[in-house]
């Protein structure tokens, strides 16, 4: 599996994007109801799910949670983050 996964970092981090979406989704959260949660603008929220910004560990972290998403089930290869 791990040499089928792409390998640049923005690349990675659009993987990244869509397991989160698809996990916010799943849940029937909207993009509002969690950037809310999150305390930050939905068009940040908006740019991690979309691969266009990587999250903090610290924002990654708080996302689990909200979501309720094991992090053993997100890529294996994750972007580049800082805390």
């Amino acid at each position: 599996m791990l040499a089928s996964m792409k390998t640049s970092r923005a690349e990675r981090a659009e993987v990244l994007g869509a397991a989160l979406k698809a996990a916010r989704q799943a849940k029937g959260f909207g993009m509002e109801e969690v950037a809310e949660r999150l305390e930050m603008p939905v068009e940040v929220l908006s740019r991690v799910e979309r691969g266009v910004m990587v999250p903090t560990i610290s924002t990654l972290v708080r996302l689990c949670i909200i979501l309720r998403l094991d992090p053993d089930n997100l890529p294996e290869e994750l972007p580049e983050m800082s805390d």
